[in-house]
């Protein structure tokens, strides 16, 4: 028994096997239901696909998974995305970052800076072990004045 994702009172963290109620389990490989039926152009009726964010703040990372109905090989807008953003912490002043390669923040402006996270983000291919309906890239979150999270040294 390993540590695993699990969620109390709307937290999300890290909990040990024992203390976590799986509800229902997510697809492991491309072989299940879910995997197929969200990999189907258009996404199959009740698929859905997870995207993990992060907002950064002074006191702590507030880590959520966000379900679409929507298939994983949509590409969102800028506008899409910070709206849903804005809606999912109910911040106005907020800005949209990933993180690349190396690890460091790089704050997202326009559609093609999306393009570029989800390119990057196929380019690295697996390091982190995902759902099969995760989307391959998530999103860090911050207030658009808190300018600490990002790494400039050189």
């Amino acid at each position: 028994m390993g540590p695993v994702d699990g969620t109390v009172k709307d937290r999300i963290g890290i909990f040990p096997e024992s203390f976590v109620k799986i509800i229902k389990p997510l697809p492991e490989s491309d072989s299940d239901e879910e995997g197929r039926a969200s990999k189907k152009k258009g996404g199959a009726q009740g698929s859905y696909s997870c995207l993990r964010c992060y907002l950064l703040e002074p006191e702590g990372i507030d880590t959520r998974d966000l379900c679409v109905e929507e298939d994983l090989t949509i590409q969102p807008s800028y506008s899409d995305l910070l709206a849903r953003m804005r809606e999912v912490f109910q911040m106005e002043d907020i800005s949209l970052n990933y993180r690349d390669h190396e690890g460091d923040l790089v704050r997202i402006l326009d559609d093609e800076d999306v393009t570029l996270m989800v390119r990057e983000s196929k380019s690295q291919g697996s390091k982190v072990k995902r759902p099969v309906n995760q989307f391959p890239w998530e999103l860090h979150v911050t207030r658009t004045n808190y300018l600490s999270v990002y790494n400039t040294e050189y």
